[in-house]
């Protein structure tokens, strides 16, 4: 299948001006008194370039959006992080996953063009790469839980031959281990059978 000729972007002019005059435009149009026409007006004057208003207007949109995305990114940063500061058991790689599933899933939906280009292929190795941490994670809670079982039964087998003799004791002993096992069970979010 061959591949379709990319339609250029509609801000694609803009794009095209070196770094330096670019950068002066990004600081132009945090300038609340400078407007489009001003803009546009400098970049004829000073650069002998002509670029629409409308070019510049779908470029300061495009800036301002990645402004509000990249402010609302460090939001969630800081909360994340004051969050796991603030819960030192929480599993950081389960929420490392949830926010790298939920930022992709974020990215395809409001990236439609992007989307539409992106090779199913690719798209299939993201999603399978996603999978793959997610049953990697569940098989390693599993294996953890496998651990703690066997451990506690050995602990308990030890305990109760150690004072076997005391039917009281072996009872309030079983109690203490069952209650420990589901702390452990509810702290690790494993549900017991």
């Amino acid at each position: 299948m061959a591949d379709k000729p990319r339609k250029p972007r509609s801000d694609s002019r803009m794009y095209q001006l070196p770094k330096e005059v670019l950068d002066q435009v990004n600081e132009m149009l945090t300038k609340d008194n400078m407007s489009y026409r001003d803009i546009q007006h400098w970049l004829e004057t000073q650069h002998s370039t002509k670029v629409s208003l409308s070019s510049i207007s779908r470029y300061a949109f495009r800036i301002y959006e990645t402004a509000d995305r990249v402010a609302k990114d460090l939001e969630k940063t800081k909360f994340i992080v004051d969050f796991i500061g603030e819960n030192p058991d929480i599993d950081t790689v389960k929420v490392t996953t949830a926010i790298l599933k939920s930022g992709l899933l974020q990215r395809l939906s409001s990236a439609e063009d992007e989307f539409n280009e992106l090779p199913i292929e690719q798209a299939s190795r993201l999603f399978l790469q996603i999978a793959r941490t997610e049953s990697s994670v569940k098989r390693a809670d599993f294996e953890m839980r496998r651990k703690v079982d066997i451990a506690f039964e050995e602990m308990e087998r030890q305990l109760l031959d150690a004072i076997k003799h005391d039917p009281t004791l072996s009872k309030q002993l079983r109690q203490v281990l069952s209650e420990a096992k589901e702390k452990i069970d509810v702290d690790s979010g494993v549900i017991s059978k």
